[in-house]
């Protein structure tokens, strides 16, 4: 008994002031007594608390409040100081001493406003300050999360990979949008960047989180107006590549007293281009043996999105927050695929053919939520969290075919199996409801504890069908007709605690329990996990821009409804595309070290998934007289990981950032002919440069390369593309302007090696090329932005005594 109490009392005895200790002196080392010292928060410039320094000039700004925050220090007789941003965590930190210079002349009306960094790092990932990069006007959302570091979109096969590890959560402010990748990419692109306030890449998520995502969590934080006054953004787009394409996007904000409103829309059109091409072999008996094939795709697509979306905050009391979104996205697709494939058969014939898809996808999309937020007191917090998501997607497509032989003549199929054409319809809906409360507890200085609770429903339909056209006729092919219907409930608990031990360590302990029950009505057995996913992180804090982390996690990456359905289709006779219904969750287990100094960063992992899930994977249906193109679990994967970020200041007007991701990787695979292994080295750089010229001109040059890399049973060559921007800021805030060129030397290609790495079902060996629209036509984009209006709680002030006044309240 008498241990358990010297323990406790060790733990709860560590002493934490709270404060933000510094000393301000003039050019000349003397100390500056009496200067009015306030501490911002960077989110909105808004004051939080303030002092003034003592006879020697130091000073101790005391706050319990966590966040990003900024330092503005005035005196009168010297010129205004304000610090660059740092983060605050509820523990002591000393800040380097701060010179200011004497003035003689009269104060002039000062304006708050700082500019963020565009990365900046944390104990859990790294923060993407969006507006700091010009590559956010006229973009959208995918595009953006395109260029960010340690991210790759693969638009093939509609996946996200962090730091090259594929299992991705996306959030929007902080709640999860669960649809299936595909619909995910098709959101993100209807998504004008011109609304994103930042994008945090969590890497090490902590049991407050949901455990869903295996490689990490992305959330894309919009943006919203918590300041008194009115304000107005607009912003226009018109571009061409292929063909035209044109967004604009409206943002309206007023802060009252106690509440804001804020509400946003956008519009984009977008016509452009990509396509494929490739050749290889395979051994179908179904068509008597080995044949060769020359295939490809070329994609006339046009898209239409409205985007509309609308906020509101009351305030009844300074302890309380409710609050409301309501978002409404329709978007409508036309795709026109031209679809190439020459044959030599078994017999050596040849047999053309030529197809035209011609398909519409309407999508309507109804995202509401609200919240309630409450403080007990400075030391207690409750928040409520209510969201509803409604979903419908619409997918008619018809396809033809012409054959020929090798003179190009127009000829019947030579072989039962190749039709005329085929027709389908697919109809999905998914509903969602979700329910999360979470409780905060500030116990001592020392000890804080975080706990919640969360509930989920979710209803999915899909309703798909397609025709077979052979001679004149159309006849239903029994293998397409899919009426799925499925429900998924998901339970989660966790508790967290966070430990300050002194002033520069800092211990984060938490354990999250998730109970998941999926049932699909074509399959007689559902699938349950009910399991605990710990997470550790530990902070040491060298000097103020100084720390080490440490972490370890279990995450869970859970199928998309998608993937499981067996909902088929085809442009080809001899392949189909389907879900796959025994699909496993992948557990991931990931141990983390990590250094950051000055914006400097350095990590190194090591990551254990189990049944990693990759898409559109190449085996046969059990009858083996058909191609599956499928998503399948890897056995395993096994891997060692380093991360680094390393940003330059070269002179006052030019400052360059790296990002590189190294690791070496071993995974199996059992879906093959034969089990195997494979053990090879995945590399990944980023770049971002920023130049400011005189005239108000800045210039970014921005881009990402891989180097070549294993995907399942395929290779990928290494590609990458060059993002170049130029901005004017006009004078008397007329706004400015942006120029854009996405993929400045068009290398937007994909080359995939299908079956490198061991045989696959049918023996099939193809090599294809993947080009996105940039690399086939230049894409220029030119965008005009401005802002009216003002927030009345942002500061602006003629003289010290004003400050003064807030410093004393």
């Amino acid at each position: 008994m008498k241990t358990l109490l010297l323990l406790l009392t060790v733990l709860f005895s560590f002493n934490a002031t709270g404060q933000i200790i510094g000393k301000v002196t003039s050019t000349n080392g003397e100390a500056v007594p009496y200067a009015n010292v306030v501490l911002f928060t960077v989110k909105d410039s808004v004051a939080i608390t303030g002092t003034t320094t003592n006879e020697n000039g130091e000073f101790k700004v005391n706050t319990d409040v966590d966040g990003e925050f900024f330092l503005r220090i005035s005196s009168i007789g010297y010129q205004s100081y304000q610090s660059e941003s740092f983060v605050y965590t509820n523990s002591p930190i000393q800040l380097s001493t701060v010179n200011i210079a004497e003035e003689n002349h009269e104060l002039k009306e000062v304006k708050i406003s700082a500019r963020r960094e565009f990365i900046q790092t944390t104990p859990i990932g790294k923060v993407i300050n969006v507006q700091s990069s010009l590559m956010a006007k006229g973009s959208n959302a995918l595009q953006v999360l395109e260029r960010l570091p340690g991210i790759i979109s693969d638009r093939r096969n509609n996946q996200f990979s962090l730091n090259g590890q594929s299992g991705i959560t996306i959030l929007f402010n902080g709640r999860r949008v669960p649809m299936s990748m595909e619909e995910l990419f098709n959101l993100l692109e209807s998504t004008v960047a011109d609304n994103i306030e930042k994008i945090e890449l969590i890497t090490s998520p902590t049991a407050q989180y949901d455990a869903d995502g295996g490689a990490g969590i992305i959330n894309i934080i919009f943006k919203k107006n918590d300041n008194e006054g009115t304000k107005l953004n607009l912003s226009a787009t018109a571009g061409f590549g292929y063909r035209e394409k044109a967004s604009t996007a409206v943002s309206l904000s007023h802060g009252f007293k106690k509440a804001n409103v804020n509400l946003a829309y956008s519009f984009g059109h977008s016509h452009d281009y990509s396509g494929y091409r490739g050749q290889g072999t395979s051994y179908y008996p179904f068509i008597g043996g080995f044949n060769s094939t020359i295939f490809g795709g070329l994609t006339d697509r046009t898209q239409q999105m409205h985007n509309l979306n609308v906020a509101a905050e009351y305030n009844p009391s300074p302890k309380t927050s409710i609050g409301g979104e309501i978002s409404l996205v329709s978007s409508r697709m036309h795709n026109l695929v031209e679809i190439i494939g020459d044959r030599i058969m078994p017999d050596g014939s040849f047999l053309g053919s030529k197809g035209l898809s011609d398909g519409t996808t309407g999508r309507q999309n109804f995202i509401s939520s609200g919240y309630f937020q409450h403080n007990f007191s400075s030391k207690s917090q409750l928040n409520l969290d209510l969201s509803y998501i409604d979903y419908a997607n619409s997918s008619p497509t018809l396809v033809t075919y012409q054959y020929f032989d090798k003179d190009r003549n127009e000829i019947p199929p030579t072989n039962p199996i190749f039709n005329y054409g085929n027709r389908g319809q697919s109809q999905s809906r998914i509903n969602v409801a979700v329910f999360k409360a979470d409780y905060t507890r500030q116990v001592n200085p020392d000890v804080k504890i975080e706990t919640g609770i969360k509930g989920s429903y979710t209803l999915n339909s899909n309703n798909s069908n397609i025709e077979r056209k052979v001679s004149d006729l159309w006849e239903i092919d029994p293998r397409t007709q899919s009426n799925i219907n499925g429900n998924e409930k998901i339970l989660a608990a966790y508790s967290q605690l966070r430990f300050v031990f002194n002033s520069k360590s800092i211990f984060h302990a938490g354990l999250r329990y998730e109970y998941w029950q999926r049932d699909i009505n074509i399959y007689k057995n559902g699938f349950t996990i009910s399991k605990f996913f710990p997470s550790l992180l530990y902070t040491y804090t060298l000097n103020t821009h100084t720390n080490l982390n440490f972490s370890y996690g279990r995450r869970i990456t859970r199928p998309a409804y998608n993937d499981l359905i067996s909902n088929l289709f085809y442009n080809d006779a001899t392949f189909i595309f389907s879900g796959n219904p025994l699909l496993k969750p992948t557990i991931t287990d990931a141990l983390k070290a990590e250094f950051n100094k000055n914006g400097f960063n350095i990590g190194l992992s090591f990551q254990y998934d189990l049944h990693p899930i990759l898409r559109y994977q190449i085996t046969a249906n059990p009858q083996n007289d058909i191609g599956v193109s499928s998503p399948q679990n890897l056995d395993y994967q096994k891997s060692i990981n380093l991360f680094i970020n390393a940003p330059f200041q070269i002179t006052s007007w030019w400052k360059f950032s790296i990002s590189s991701t190294t690791a070496i990787r071993r995974y199996k695979i059992s879906y093959s002919l034969n089990p195997a292994e494979k053990t090879y080295l995945f590399q990944n750089l980023n770049f971002t440069q920023r130049l400011s010229l005189p005239e108000n001109f800045e210039i970014e040059l921005s881009g990402w390369q891989n180097l070549p890399f294993f995907e399942g049973a395929n290779r990928l060559k290494g590609f990458g593309v060059v993002n170049l921007s130029i901005a004017k800021k006009l004078k008397n805030d007329k706004g400015s302007f942006q120029l854009s060129l996405p993929d400045l030397f068009q290398t937007s290609s994909i080359y995939t090696h299908i079956g490198s790495m061991t045989p696959i079902a049918f023996n099939i060996r193809s090599e294809s090329n993947y080009k996105d629209e940039s690399a086939f036509y230049r894409v220029i984009k030119l965008t005009y932005s401005r802002s009216f209006g003002k927030n009345t709680k942002n500061i602006n002030r003629t003289n010290g005594e004003e400050e003064l006044e807030r410093v004393k309240k």
